[in-house]
């Protein structure tokens, strides 16, 4: 099953969505995320073509969805779209896969992170890779001026201590509201869907009261003309009751509207 309406040929298309179904060996609290791919692809077909807001059909939009790939595969393959001019939607998949895909970004680029979870541990259940840690690996990839997360709101007592001194940028999640000033002309994009409060995204790996709402979709739409990639990750499909796999297709369709 595709996208809906990700119908355009590779060469042509604007826009390409693929899903990374990754799970880390050790999952802090759910398993289930290696089935999101599917079931945002499933959900999506829930909304109609038309855009109400942008008044626009996406069928047009020039969207191509490339299936699914490894983690490994996936770098390579996001890292050429982007070359040629496309923009990569990825649909994870736990948040473990954005280091990897950050790492094959090339060019000047800062990375956004949307997150209840500051993820700025050095390992976690022994791994370095695992979801714990997404933001540490990408601060150590891209430098502290490059990259900042959005809407924390959990962390271990070490984690803001080590933030602190390294100098991780982070902002709960009221900074949604209050950002005016971009700081980067190039954004990398990923949206762990914990970000959102439980009542809104209760289907995901962790989560974590007192989160945002619907102003994220607000935000999304402000950043979106500066967005060059983009991920979903978290969404566990075997604790949601379909609202949190509608958000996630829902926040990949406002992008595409709102950057075209």
């Amino acid at each position: 099953m595709k996208f809906a309406d990700a119908e355009e040929e590779y060469e042509t298309a604007r826009y390409v969505i693929f899903g990374i179904p990754h799970e880390d060996e050790e999952m802090s609290f759910r398993n289930g995320t290696s089935k999101a791919p599917y079931e945002i692809r499933n959900v999506s077909h829930n909304y109609e073509s038309y855009h109400f807001q942008k008044k626009m059909d996406l069928s047009l939009a020039g969207m191509h969805d490339a299936g699914n790939f490894s983690v490994r595969e996936a770098g390579e393959f996001l890292r050429n779209a982007v070359k040629e001019g496309k923009m990569p939607i990825v649909m994870g998949g736990a948040h473990s896969i954005t280091p990897f895909l950050v790492s094959s970004m090339e060019g000047d680029f800062g990375v956004i992170i949307l997150d209840a979870h500051m993820d700025f541990r050095s390992t976690y259940l022994g791994s370095p890779q695992s979801h714990a840690c997404t933001a540490r690996r990408i601060f150590e990839e891209v430098g502290k001026k490059r990259v900042m997360s959005i809407g924390v709101r959990s962390a271990s007592k070490e984690e803001v201590e080590e933030a602190k001194n390294l100098g991780f940028v982070y902002y709960d999640a009221s900074y949604l509201k209050k950002m005016d000033d971009m700081p980067f002309e190039k954004i990398y994009l990923s949206i762990d869907m914990d970000i959102f409060d439980p009542s809104l995204a209760p289907g995901v790996s962790n989560p974590e009261p007192f989160g945002a709402g619907y102003e994220i979709f607000d935000f999304v739409r402000k950043i979106a003309k500066r967005t060059v990639a983009m991920d979903v990750v978290e969404v566990c499909p075997p604790y949601d009751d379909g609202r949190t796999s509608l958000l996630a297709a829902a926040l990949i369709r406002e992008m595409v509207a709102y950057r075209k």
